[in-house]
């Protein structure tokens, strides 16, 4: 089970056992660290790592840190409060957590980011670029684009790629309207370009927001092959040895 740490920052969840394991901060979708976050949360720990969610939104008034799924309006209200300055802020403190964590193994941490969250675990790579050995984004939009879409966001993606040291994963849907095949090849160009090591997998039948299960644009098939993907790729660069 996880528990709510730092005064409601973070939520956090340990796997059982003992010994040093990895560390992995996970970044929220726009609607906050809701059901679905939290459960996300304790299902990554269960893989082998002390997993980290910090409320994003936690500069906000309690009752709009967790909306709905299909309230747009405050979803769009609350996007328009986040700053890629702070969300940078609230990324190292959450490092920081799990560097005081005498469990955690700083030689191997991780970001994974989904939707608003996948687009900052990309930034995230970039920031702080010698802490994450590897760092995930499931269809982050706007990681590709020339301009933020919301008034906070005014970091270029793109523009810090020769800063990532971390092995990268990218998760899209063909059928994503946010996010068009054009942008996810300027990503896929940009990467190329500085000689970073990624992968991009783009499933055919799926939509934004396909991973999560409580969302009407889930979708199984494309889930769980990407959830098998993302076993291996935490595998293959954080879970040796655990």
């Amino acid at each position: 089970m996880g528990e709510w740490i730092d005064r409601g920052f973070a939520y956090k969840s340990s796997p059982k056992g003992t010994g040093k394991r990895p560390g992995l901060i996970v970044l929220m979708e726009a609607y906050g660290v809701n059901n679905h976050f939290r459960s996300l949360t304790e299902r990554f720990a269960s893989w082998g790592m002390t997993v980290l969610t910090p409320d994003l939104y936690h500069r906000l008034p309690q009752d709009r840190r967790v909306v709905e799924y299909g309230d747009r309006e405050t979803v769009m209200n609350n996007l328009s409060r986040i700053k890629d300055s702070e969300v940078k802020d609230d990324v190292g403190k959450a490092l920081g957590l799990l560097k005081a964590d005498p469990s955690v193994d700083v030689s191997r941490l991780a970001v994974v980011g989904f939707c608003m969250g996948g687009r900052l675990a990309f930034l995230s790579s970039e920031w702080y670029g010698p802490d994450f050995r590897c760092a995930v984004s499931f269809y982050g939009g706007g990681i590709g684009a020339p301009k933020g879409m919301f008034p906070g966001q005014t970091e270029g993606p793109l523009s810090g790629v020769p800063a990532i040291q971390a092995r990268l994963l990218l998760f899209y849907g063909a059928k994503d309207g946010f996010i068009p095949a054009e942008e996810r090849a300027a990503v896929s160009k940009s990467l190329e370009s500085a000689g970073k090591s990624f992968k991009m997998v783009t499933y055919p039948h799926a939509d934004h927001g396909f991973f999560c299960e409580d969302r009407p644009s889930y979708h199984r098939e494309s889930a769980e092959a990407a959830e098998k993907e993302l076993k291996a790729f935490f595998s293959g660069c954080l879970l040796e040895g655990v």
